[in-house]
C-alpha cells in the first residue's frame, strides 16, 4: 500500500512538473507580427528568405507576415495600431497625413534610442532620416523624433524597353526636346509611347508629380511638404507640369483607357508584354519587370529638363519606413528586426534581387547595361545633385482624385492647382 501512494505520489509530482514545464516553455515562443508592402509575386522569396534568417537566428521567434497595398496599409493601421492584436512592426507611409497622424494618435514608438544602440544614423544620411521624422505633435515632417527605418531607396523615373528602342533607332533623350519628338515616333509606330494606369488614382501622383518636378525649383516643392512659411501649390512648375500632362493625354502619349487600368497587373502587364516603349514608375516596380523581361532587356533614365538644367528635380526617397507599435509588447526583439532588416545583409539580399538599398550600392556590386546598375546610377545622379523631390501626398492626400478630375478634364490645369492649393489651406 505504501508503494502504491509513494507511485501514486510520484507520478502526480511529474504531471505537476510536466504542466509546469507547459507555460515556461509557451513564454520561450514568441509571435512577432510584421505588416509590409511586398505584395508583388517577385518580391515574396526574397522578404521569406529574409524573414527565414531573423527566425533562425531567434530561436522561439515566429514571424506572422501579412502583406498590404500602400493605401491599405494607410486605411487600417489607424485602427489595427490602436489594439493590442495589432502588429508589432508595420510600414508607414512617410507625410503628415499618414506617419504625422499616426504619431499624433500616439500609436507609433520613437525610435531614437534604438537608432542609438544600433548606429541606424550612419546606414544613410540625415537629409533621408528627416522623411521618417516627426514633431511630437504630428504636425511636422522634417524634424522631431524617429519613427520609421526604410530599406529601400526609390526614384520615379522612366523604365524603357530596350529592343523597341534598337527598333526605332531611339536613344536615351538628354533633351526635353527629343524626349518629346521620341513620343511621337513610338506613336507613330504603333507602340503605346509611356504606360499609365491610374484606376487606383495613386498612380497619377507619380506619373503627374515627375513632370511638376521637372518643371519646378525644388525649394518650393520642400516648402510645399514641409509645410515652411510660404509654402503653396499655386507655383508655375505645377501648372506647367498639369498642362504637360493634358498634352500628352490629348496627343496620345499615355496609355488608351488609363482610367481603367490597374498599376499591378495592367499596367505592369502592359509594359512587360512589349506594348509600350516606356513607363513612368517606381524603381520599386524592378523586381517584376526584371522578372518578365530580363535584366538586360530593360534600361531605366530620369526624365530630362525642360528648363535646362544638368539635372531636373526628381521624385524620389526612400521607401516606407519600418516602425514599431507603441503599445507592442515586443518593442526590442521589433527594433532587433528593423536592424536585420535594414542592415547591410538585407540589403545585398534586395540588390540581387533587383531592388535599390537604402544603403548605398558601390560600384563593383553592378553589372553595366543592367536595369540595377541603372537604378543606382539614377539615384546617385539625383542624391549627388540634391534634387531628390517628394510625392505630393504626403501632404496632400486628397491629391490623386484631384489628378484624376484633371486627367478627365473635369477641370483645367489652372483650376486643378487653385483647388489642390485650396485642399492645403484647409489641411486636407
Amino acid at each position: 500500500m505504501l508503494k502504491q501512494k509513494r507511485g501514486l505520489l510520484l507520478v502526480i509530482l511529474l504531471l505537476t512538473f510536466a504542466v509546469g514545464l507547459v507555460p515556461a516553455a509557451a513564454q520561450d515562443e514568441v509571435t512577432l507580427t510584421v505588416w509590409d508592402n511586398f505584395i508583388r509575386d517577385a518580391e515574396q522569396p526574397m522578404i521569406e528568405e529574409l524573414n527565414a534568417a531573423f527566425e533562425e537566428a531567434h530561436p522561439g521567434v515566429t514571424i506572422q507576415r501579412e502583406a498590404y497595398e500602400t493605401n491599405d496599409l494607410g486605411l487600417l493601421l489607424p485602427r489595427e495600431l490602436s489594439q493590442d492584436s495589432g502588429p508589432d512592426i508595420a510600414m508607414i507611409n512617410q507625410g503628415v497625413s499618414n506617419m504625422g497622424a499616426l504619431v499624433q494618435a500616439g500609436l507609433l514608438l520613437p525610435l531614437n534610442d534604438y537608432a542609438d544602440q544600433y548606429g541606424w544614423w550612419d546606414r544613410y544620411g540625415a537629409g533621408l532620416h528627416g522623411r521618417n521624422s516627426v514633431t511630437d505633435d504630428g504636425t511636422q515632417v522634417g524634424s522631431g523624433s524617429l519613427y520609421g527605418m526604410s530599406v529601400t531607396s526609390e526614384v520615379v523615373a522612366v523604365f524603357y524597353n530596350k529592343a523597341i528602342f534598337s527598333e526605332l533607332g531611339i536613344e536615351v533623350p538628354t533633351t526635353w526636346e527629343d524626349l518629346e519628338a521620341d513620343l511621337q515616333t513610338i506613336k507613330d509606330a504603333g507602340y503605346v509611347p509611356i504606360t499609365f494606369g491610374n484606376l487606383e488614382g495613386w498612380p497619377g501622383i507619380h506619373t503627374y508629380g515627375a513632370l511638376a518636378h521637372a518643371y519646378s525649383d525644388l525649394a518650393d516643392i520642400n516648402a510645399l511638404i514641409y509645410r515652411e512659411e510660404g509654402g503653396t501649390f499655386i507655383t508655375e512648375g505645377n501648372l506647367n507640369g498639369a498642362e504637360t500632362f493634358v498634352n500628352w493625354i490629348d496627343n496620345g502619349f499615355l496609355s488608351p483607357g488609363f482610367a481603367g487600368l490597374d498599376n499591378d497587373t495592367g499596367a505592369l502587364g502592359e509594359f512587360t508584354s512589349g506594348a509600350s516603349a516606356m513607363w513612368l514608375a517606381g524603381s520599386w516596380n524592378s523586381g517584376s519587370i526584371s522578372a518578365a523581361l530580363g535584366e538586360e532587356n530593360v534600361g531605366f533614365f530620369i526624365l530630362p529638363s525642360p528648363l535646362g538644367e544638368e539635372v531636373a528635380p526628381t521624385i524620389g526617397g526612400i521607401g516606407l519606413g519600418y516602425g514599431i507599435r507603441a503599445t507592442s509588447a515586443n518593442a526590442d526583439l521589433a527594433a532587433e528586426y528593423i536592424d536585420m532588416i535594414s542592415g547591410q545583409d538585407a540589403a545585398n539580399v534586395l540588390f540581387e534581387n533587383g531592388y535599390l538599398p537604402a544603403i548605398a550600392v558601390s560600384d563593383d556590386q553592378l553589372t553595366e547595361g543592367t536595369l540595377t546598375a541603372d537604378m543606382v546610377h539614377a539615384w546617385n545622379t539625383i542624391s549627388a545633385a540634391d534634387k531628390v523631390g517628394h510625392y505630393f501626398d504626403w501632404t496632400l492626400p486628397d491629391i490623386g482624385g484631384r489628378i484624376q478630375e484633371l486627367a478627365a478634364k473635369v477641370v483645367t490645369p489652372e483650376e486643378f492647382v487653385n483647388n489642390v492649393e485650396a485642399d492645403y489651406e484647409a489641411g486636407a
